[in-house]
């Protein structure tokens, strides 16, 4: 694969020649990014990242001299410069990065803003994503927790991650494919470190309230779906004890859409994997975006490994 083209500070730049200053906040201080991705090359709900990443600038009061609609074009410049190295079955990844700049000797004060969009390539995860897919995933309740919003909006989407490694190196302590589901301090269950979760009961809905987790795109879009194929959902608070006692559970994500769960905790759960209602809503996704993302992954790892 060619190197790809990236965005940065009003520049289109090859990956090898982005050169990010010693002194620039993102190495102490962070920024915020969002993650968007394209479905048979095509950008959807990058809309809905765009103005995300906005929300989470003006929380942390960081103009960036650019409007929603100038990040946009900008977003879709970079995605057409590299589109020569986009195979017919991969998709792009497509990673926005804001940090205050490069320090000036004092905290507070900052040079213009650091801004980087980049692609990566979905193909590297198929492997997992059919395996995912497949067999579904071991999801384990940690003992790291989720920042409290008392002291930073977990809504705001920051590179402050160090929290959400902790909690993926301590499931994989449990089992080295686990994945982590975090709680908080009163012990409310709120998400995983880089998706929201999701449990079935008697054929409705549940996912934890806003109050305490990231808004994600695909949970907001599952969400709706839901609505429209007569699925009942409740935003409610969550504790462990309901996801022992859940039909199923299932994970939501930009770069992968639903996983669903075939162990919690270690134990099985009831149902084999993926169950109805996540089936239901994965072939919701499939149709509004165009593709089946479950083949996609399948016959290009399929074609990789040819």
């Amino acid at each position: 694969m060619e190197e790809l083209i990236c965005y940065y500070n009003g520049q289109y730049l090859k990956e090898d020649e982005v050169k990010i200053s010693l002194w620039d906040a993102g190495l102490s201080i962070g920024g915020v990014y969002d993650a968007a991705r394209t479905y048979n090359h095509v950008p959807y709900f990058i809309n809905e990242h765009i103005d995300r990443l906005f929300r989470s600038l003006r929380c942390i009061h960081l103009d960036i001299g650019l409007s929603p609609q100038e990040v946009n074009n900008i977003t879709l410049e970079v995605l057409k410069r590299n589109n020569n190295d986009l195979p017919p079955d991969d998709d792009f990844l497509i990673i926005h990065r804001i940090t205050p700049g490069v320090s000036q000797g004092n905290f507070n004060i900052f040079t213009s803003p650091t801004f980087l969009i980049n692609c990566r390539h979905v193909s590297p995860l198929y492997e997992k994503m059919t395996q995912f897919y497949r067999d579904g995933i071991h999801l384990v309740v940690v003992n790291t927790r989720t920042m409290p919003p008392e002291c930073l909006d977990p809504k705001i989407k920051h590179t402050n991650r160090l929290n959400n490694y902790l909690a993926e190196f301590e499931a994989t302590m449990i089992d080295e494919n686990a994945w982590a589901l975090m709680l908080d301090i009163y012990g409310r269950v709120t998400e995983g470190p880089r998706y929201n979760c999701f449990l079935v009961k008697d054929n409705k809905l549940f996912t934890p309230r806003l109050d305490n987790i990231l808004s994600g795109v695909t949970r907001s879009t599952v969400l709706r779906l839901a609505k429209e194929i007569g699925i009942d959902s409740i935003e409610t608070d969550l504790y462990v004890y309901d996801f022992y006692n859940a039909d199923e559970i299932f994970i939501t994500a930009t770069s992968f859409t639903i996983y669903s769960v075939t162990k919690f905790n270690e134990r099985q759960m009831p149902k084999p994997v993926p169950g109805t209602i996540a089936d239901q809503l994965l072939l919701a996704f499939n149709r509004l975006v165009g593709v089946n993302l479950v083949q996609r992954a399948s016959r290009g790892l399929s074609e990789n490994n040819n």
